[in-house]
């Protein structure tokens, strides 16, 4: 098996879709990568997580929801030279969605399919994935 570098981000996001719209988060100016753009909510696999185990860790810090891990489901992947992500889509959970990770974003909003394509997101490849998932949901 090749060797990850060091610099390779192995990554998980969610999608939270409620009532026709998806929940996004706004990463800070301060941010490496993607600052002040619109990202799905999630975070880096630690050593031997699971992309479930990631993903529940990652939402529940950042946004202080749990869901149960088979309601998760893969709907894409977004990869480049130096990143794998993975985005799983999520219909139900417990808890309001809050921004518990303010040092990470400084804003979090839902949107409907009419807003989203004016939005500056942190990966273009992530537009037509919601868009799918949205109009899969709501016909």
């Amino acid at each position: 098996m090749a060797e990850v570098p060091s610099d390779f981000h192995d990554v998980v996001c969610g999608l939270l879709v409620s009532s026709g719209q998806v929940l996004l988060v706004h990463r800070t100016a301060s941010r490496l990568w993607a600052p002040g753009r619109w990202d799905a909510p999630g975070g880096h696999v630690e050593g031997e997580e699971t992309d479930g185990d990631a993903l529940s860790r990652e939402l529940a810090e950042e946004l202080g929801v749990t869901f149960d891990a088979g309601d998760a489901r893969l709907v894409g992947r977004l990869t480049g030279a130096d990143y794998d992500a993975r985005v799983f889509l999520l219909d139900s959970w417990s808890g309001e969605p809050e921004n518990r990770a303010p040092h990470e974003h400084d804003e979090l909003a839902w949107f409907g399919e009419a807003q989203l394509s004016s939005l500056l997101l942190a990966d273009d490849d992530l537009l037509p994935i919601m868009l799918h998932q949205l109009r899969r949901l709501n016909p």
